[in-house]
C-alpha cells in the first residue's frame, strides 16, 4: 500500500433542508482523503488543520470511521471553516464561505523524515491559495515534492465565492501555473479549463495545457456529457453513465479525482501506460463519481459503496 496525502481544508457544508438545516462534513481535500481511505487499497492521509469547536468530534468520527491516517493533522484554536451551500434546480451547488481553522496549517511542524514517507500528494484545496499559513505550506509541500521527485495531482477547485474581482481571479490563475506545469495528474472542470486558459474552444484549450505539460494525464470533467482527457499527445473522450437519481453534485468532482488518484497509483501510471488502461481508469472514476451524486453531501455515498 502506498501513502497518499491530500493537503487542504476540512469544513462543514451547511445545507437548507425540509427539516431546517443539514450539516455535513466536507472540504475538497478532506473529501478526497475519505474516498481514498474508503477504497481501502492505499493509506490515506489528510494534511490540514481542524477547528476547536463543536464540529471537531463530528470530523474525527469520519477520520476514525474511514481509518484516515492522522499523522499530518493539526488542531487550531479557531472555529471550523463553514461553507453554506445552496442548490439550484439542476442540483448544482453554490457556496458562501466563512473561513477559519483551515488557514492555520503549518507544514514546518513536520520533519523531512516524516514527509519522506509520502508516496503521492494531491493538491486539491479550494482554499489553499488564500492568505494564511496553509498557503505557504501548500507551496512548500509543492517544492518538497519536486525536490524529492514525489508524483502529485492538481485540482484547482475554483470557487467564485472566494475570488471576487478580476485581479483576484488573475492571482488565482497565477497560483495555478506551476502546478499545471509539473503535476503528473490534472483534473479540471470545463469551466475551470476556460477560466485558466482563456480559450473558449475546449479542444484548443486542452491542447494548450498539453504543450505546457507533456507528461501529465489531464482530465476535463464535462458533467453528464463525458470526460475529455489528454494522454501521450492525444485527446480521448471517455463517456459517462447518466445518473438515474440525481440528488446533489457537491461531491462529484472530488469523488472522480479520488478514484483516479487511487488507480493512478495502483497501476503505476507512467508514459508507457497504454491508452486502453487510461480509458479504463477514467471510466472507473466516472462510475465512482456517479455514486456520489445520488446522496446529499459530498461523502455520504461512501456509506453505500458495495465492497
Amino acid at each position: 500500500m502506498k501513502n497518499i496525502v491530500s493537503i487542504g481544508e476540512v469544513l462543514m457544508d451547511v445545507y437548507p433542508s425540509e427539516d431546517g438545516i443539514k450539516e455535513e462534513v466536507g472540504g475538497a481535500s478532506f473529501n478526497v482523503s475519505c474516498s481514498i481511505a474508503a477504497l481501502e487499497t492505499n493509506n490515506s492521509y489528510f494534511m490540514g488543520s481542524i477547528g476547536n469547536d463543536d464540529y471537531k468530534d463530528k470530523i474525527y468520527n469520519f477520520i476514525n470511521k474511514y481509518n484516515i491516517k492522522k499523522d499530518f493533522i493539526q488542531l487550531s484554536n479557531k472555529p471550523t471553516t463553514v461553507a453554506k451551500v445552496t442548490l439550484d434546480e439542476n442540483k448544482e451547488r453554490f457556496f458562501k464561505f466563512i473561513r477559519n481553522s483551515d488557514a492555520d496549517f503549518k507544514l514546518n511542524q513536520f520533519s523531512d523524515e516524516k514527509l519522506n514517507e509520502i508516496d503521492f500528494i494531491h493538491f486539491g484545496s479550494a482554499t489553499g491559495f488564500l492568505p494564511g499559513d496553509l498557503q505557504k505550506s501548500y507551496s512548500d509541500l509543492y517544492d518538497f515534492a519536486l525536490h524529492k521527485s514525489i508524483k502529485f495531482s492538481f485540482d484547482p477547485n475554483f470557487r467564485d465565492k472566494l475570488w471576487f474581482t478580476n485581479n483576484e481571479v488573475d492571482s488565482f490563475k497565477k497560483y495555478c501555473e506551476k502546478y499545471l506545469l509539473n503535476a503528473d495528474l490534472i483534473k479540471l472542470s470545463d469551466d475551470e479549463l476556460k477560466l485558466i486558459t482563456g480559450i473558449p474552444d475546449q479542444e484548443e484549450a486542452l491542447k494548450s495545457l498539453m504543450v505546457q505539460n507533456t507528461k501529465a494525464l489531464i482530465c476535463i470533467t464535462r458533467g453528464c456529457e463525458d470526460t475529455m482527457c489528454a494522454w501521450n499527445n492525444e485527446i480521448i473522450y471517455v463517456p459517462v453513465v447518466l445518473c438515474d437519481n440525481l440528488v446533489d453534485t457537491t461531491g462529484a468532482g472530488d469523488a472522480f479525482i479520488s478514484n483516479l488518484i487511487n488507480e493512478f497509483v495502483n497501476e503505476s501510471v507512467n508514459p508507457k501506460t497504454p491508452k486502453s488502461e487510461i480509458i479504463k481508469i477514467v471510466k472507473n472514476s466516472n462510475n465512482f463519481a456517479n455514486n456520489a451524486v445520488r446522496y446529499i453531501g459530498a461523502i455520504s455515498f461512501l456509506d453505500h459503496l458495495k465492497k
